[in-house]
């Protein structure tokens, strides 16, 4: 086959778009997994490595090729190959993740098998276009460094594009499904900038079978799934009661479409009764909103209170409307903001604290030092109640996640004491309550802990104990 001269400017625009489209198609890929394995670190971790190495055996096995062929129709012929491996991901990805979800119990294996059977043959095929067009557009020794700077700018620039075009605007509109869709049309369109002529009726072929398994490979699924620039929600209905689920292990709140006003889960229905005991409760803080069900509850029961809700995605609140009956009470302020950064940043008080930071089940780690746990003593006032849910036990491997998870609020605070929902269990959730004064809600005792270990914010191996917590010896 003859080798055509590529002019100026197409081969920097395939290293933008095959940049930009390795980024949007992590951020998706990442968000496919989460309903059904998560978005753990352990996740992250898994598809970014799987891509990487993908990546690198692609950089490897395109620079053969290049060196043996370099011709411009294997860009174009690259370009196709992506965007048609992204169209079958769209279609195989609901049955993998079904299929590692209950056959693998590790959540680290879930998410590096799942990747690899996902995302490796499509970051392959990306990864090879790099060194094609590198050795196109080289042309003298002289000015190879100049010439591959340029590309990998490009490229770079196109990453960068990705990232944030993906995060910031794709995932506040559409679906990760319609992402990747959009991510795998925008490979084939950009593979007819080169020589379009050449090969035209195979690779017209191509584009359309492409097409044809992005339009056909609409989503299955019985529930409301909703994306957002920050998380993954599903909203289902099961035994009378609407959940909101943002991880395959856990629900973030719940209510019973026939008795809306009432509390459905035990933890909140013990965070209202814990409420009850505190004799000043004019200005509540609530950490972590999910569907406003206890906000909600806490603003009709005490009207005259004033109630801080500190949420950091508010597409939560459109959700909660819509699915949960949240309803605006007027002595309900919404913030939108980390709940972390928010308690370092205020300098309100608040008679009652009440902390619910799980994303699935995991807490973030900054919930777990003694920084965090220093801001909240700051912001409790001198009679008030700190309680928070978490996910434990006081016995087994769940025990040292319980003392890290105390630890912050015991150092601060003299007097602790807990509710339990079900001991038998490897993990269940406990409410943990904390003042200066003592302190009794219905159902609690005290909590004695010795040894606790109070990690900092540059050290929190929250990851590892809340696995441990939940999989260990299993």
């Amino acid at each position: 086959m003859k080798k055509v001269a590529v002019r100026f400017g197409k081969l920097e625009a395939f290293a933008f778009v095959s940049g930009f489209a390795l980024m949007a198609f992590e951020l998706a890929g990442a968000r496919i997994l989460a309903p059904g394995i998560g978005s753990s670190i352990y996740v992250w971790t898994s598809v970014i490595g799987v891509i990487i190495a993908a990546l690198s055996v692609g950089y490897w096995l395109g620079g053969k090729l290049a060196d043996s062929r370099g011709y411009a129709i294997d860009v174009a012929r690259l370009s196709l190959v992506s965007g048609f491996l992204i169209a079958c991901t769209m279609v195989w990805y609901s049955g993998v993740i079904d299929w590692a979800s209950q056959n693998i119990v590790d959540p680290r294996l879930q998410g590096v098998i799942a990747s690899l059977l996902l995302f490796a043959p499509a970051s392959l095929a990306l990864g090879m276009i790099s060194p094609y067009l590198a050795k196109l557009k080289v042309r003298s020794l002289s000015s190879t460094g100049r010439s591959i700077a340029g590309l990998s700018a490009m490229n770079a620039i196109g990453s960068i594009s990705g990232t944030f075009v993906t995060g910031f605007i794709l995932f506040g509109y559409i679906g990760a499904h319609e992402t990747l869709a959009i991510t795998a049309v925008t490979m084939v369109a950009i593979s007819w900038l080169l020589i379009p002529r050449v090969q035209w009726k195979l690779r017209l072929g191509v584009s359309l079978a492409t097409l044809v398994v992005v339009g056909f490979s609409t989503p299955v699924s019985n529930v409301v799934a909703i994306d957002t620039p920050t998380s993954h929600y599903n909203v289902l209905e099961s035994d009378g009661v609407r959940w909101l689920v943002t991880g395959p292990r856990g629900a973030q709140s719940g209510v019973d479409p026939e008795k809306p006003d009432e509390l459905a889960y035990w933890y909140a229905q013990k965070m209202a009764s814990l409420v009850e005991h505190v004799l000043n409760h004019d200005d509540i803080l609530v950490l972590g909103g999910g569907a406003f069900v206890i906000p909600r509850y806490l603003a009709d029961k005490y009207p005259d209170s004033n109630i801080d809700v500190v949420e950091i995605d508010p597409r939560l609140a459109e959700i909660a409307r819509e699915y949960f009956f949240y309803d605006d009470p007027p002595n309900v302020n919404l913030i939108f903001q980390d709940a972390r950064t928010f308690v370092n940043q205020t300098n309100r008080t608040y008679d009652v604290i009440l902390i619910d930071v799980y994303g699935d089940i995991e807490v973030p780690f900054t919930f777990m030092s003694r920084e965090y746990g220093r801001q909240i003593e700051r912001i409790t006032a001198s009679d008030g109640v700190v309680a928070a849910n978490v996910i434990a036990n006081t016995t087994g491997a769940c025990k040292e996640t319980l003392n890290a998870m105390d630890a912050p609020y015991r150092a601060y605070f003299d007097f602790a004491r807990y509710d339990i929902q079900d001991e038998d269990d490897r993990s269940t959730n406990m409410i943990l309550a904390y003042s200066r004064q003592p302190f009794v809600f219905d159902g609690s005792r005290p909590l004695v802990l010795k040894g606790e270990p109070l990690f900092n914010d540059n050290f929190v191996p929250a990851e590892r104990l809340q696995y441990d917590c939940l999989y260990s010896n299993l």
